[in-house]
């Protein structure tokens, strides 16, 4: 592994890194691969921030290294789509009445450096467009952002669909951001709430571990 892409994060250089990962790809060095280097490099951070040696503005400033570098990635990663290994995909977005994402986005960030595939709705998303979503990409997680109250109504209201149209049973429903709390989680009938980016990605890796040895074990 190549251990300036990973001092480059912790030193929170962005220049640095996307220097780095650029000199790799011109001489020809495995797109995936340092993929997998900026990805240990944000668990680093996020283990800094877990420990409280790093605080909101490091893991924020990590997000925009990683956006940073993702487009010179992307062409090359698609040349080699079949190999990469996907977590699964993730619904997301900020409901009806919230037009906050900031927290959404570092969430979202952290999830896509892990390697899930995530369909980001975007903000003041109608309840319909969360179901629609659900049935179209067959993502087994929903997760929701929120930091203003309303938003709260809105989350308990689509989980209520969710659980209408038959989908409740095989979709794991993750909310965070500001305005949620343990109590929130359990009033909206969400199955667990990120605190912030790091326990989010840990929570939906923890819950898609579970499953694939659940449908390993009805296989048996």
């Amino acid at each position: 592994m190549s251990s300036s892409i990973i001092d480059g994060f912790v030193s929170m250089k962005r220049q640095l890194v996307v220097d780095n990962v650029k000199a790799e790809l011109d001489s020809g060095a495995d797109p995936l691969v340092i993929l997998q280097q900026c990805q240990q490099a944000m668990e680093e951070v996020g283990k800094k921030f877990e420990s409280g040696v790093f605080f909101l503005s490091e893991l924020i400033y990590s997000a925009e290294i990683f956006k940073a570098v993702s487009p010179l990635l992307e062409d090359k990663l698609a040349e080699n789509r079949g190999r990469r290994v996907s977590l699964g995909p993730v619904v997301f977005g900020t409901p009806l009445g919230d037009i906050h994402d900031l927290g959404k986005n570092i969430v979202i960030t952290f999830m896509r450096a892990s390697g899930f595939v995530v369909h980001d709705l975007g903000f003041d998303v109608p309840h319909e467009k969360f179901i629609d979503a659900l049935k179209e990409t067959g993502a087994p997680i929903l997760a929701m952002s929120g930091l203003i109250t309303p938003a709260l109504h809105s989350m308990k209201e689509i989980i209520e669909i969710v659980k209408k149209q038959g989908l409740r049973d095989k979709t794991f429903v993750i909310i965070g951001g500001a305005v949620t709390t343990d109590l929130a989680c359990r009033e909206t009938g969400a199955d667990a709430r990120g605190a912030d980016a790091v326990a989010a990605v840990s929570v939906c890796r923890e819950y898609l571990t579970k499953l694939d040895a659940t449908k390993i074990g009805d296989r048996t």
